[in-house]
């Protein structure tokens, strides 16, 4: 797995790798998944999962690491705590659950690792629980937050932790056919044009159905989280503000969420195109 991740992920293996040479295991992770699939994600989450207890197993370990580790992927090992959301949404109980499986020491004298998917998808009562939890760290308990974009998560949760960003598995040579790059023109300059008035375009071009509609988002996210990455190297880019794009990546990543329930198309994108606007 180490070759495959480093060919596919070499920015995200050399994080990871590095936390284990420079002796600078964190308590707290927010992993940036950047709209890759979630099986790929996880893949990685286990990645880093898996070097924790291989960087940390010592002598005072009562089971063997080949053992730990095959339990880790099956998600059957008694340390280690997978949540998803529950109805689109990670709430307060699931996290008071990790507290209590956790209240005591590792019965195999391992480190606690929890693994929140789709952070940003946390109630208020759920992030003031994680934040309680990253506010007084235990030294034997790790947390792996994970979220498509940083920038959904609270400013204070992700302060709280070190950040770990996933490249998209295209290595981001994707071919945004002229449709979709007008599209994004469109936006640039919807202060002035109103995107309603290409409704008839979209709907015959970029969302002619739903499959196409999904991938059409799923390019219109890759394309402004590019924006996004280059903005925040360099400061701002001159068509959006970097909060504008943090703003259209939430209206995209909220519309493409809404595709996995029976909606109607033409409803669904006069609301994108309205949202869109509003930003």
């Amino acid at each position: 797995m180490d070759l495959a991740v480093k060919n596919r992920q070499p920015n995200y293996y050399k994080q990871v790798t590095n936390i284990f040479l420079h002796n600078s295991l964190s308590h707290a992770y927010l992993v940036e998944t950047n709209n890759n699939d979630k099986n790929v994600v996880r893949d990685y989450i286990l990645f880093l999962v898996k070097k924790i207890y291989e960087g940390t197993y010592d002598e005072k370990v009562t089971l063997p690491l080949e053992k730990i580790l095959y339990l880790v992927e099956k998600n059957e090992y008694p340390d280690y705590v997978e949540i998803e959301p529950v109805n689109n949404q990670i709430k307060k109980e699931q996290l008071l659950n990790i507290k209590e499986l956790f209240a005591n020491k590792s019965v195999y004298g391992t480190k606690q690792v929890y693994v929140v998917y789709s952070t940003s998808k946390m109630n208020a009562s759920a992030a003031n629980t994680i934040l309680k939890f990253l506010e007084e760290p235990n030294e034997d308990i790790i947390a792996i937050l994970v979220t498509n974009n940083q920038y959904n998560v609270l400013d204070t949760i992700r302060s709280r932790c070190q950040i770990i960003s996933l490249q998209f598995e295209s290595n981001l040579q994707v071919a945004f056919s002229e449709d979709m790059l007008a599209f994004f023109d469109d936006i640039a300059k919807r202060k002035e044009n109103d995107l309603l008035l290409n409704f008839n375009i979209y709907i015959k071009e970029i969302f002619k159905d739903k499959e196409r509609t999904v991938e059409s988002v799923k390019k219109a996210l890759l394309y402004y989280t590019n924006l996004l990455n280059i903005s925040s190297n360099s400061k701002l880019k001159k068509e959006n503000s970097l909060e504008e794009l943090v703003s259209i990546i939430a209206v995209f990543e909220e519309s493409l969420n809404k595709l996995n329930y029976n909606v109607n198309m033409k409803l669904w994108i006069d609301q994108l195109l309205l949202s869109l606007m509003e930003v």
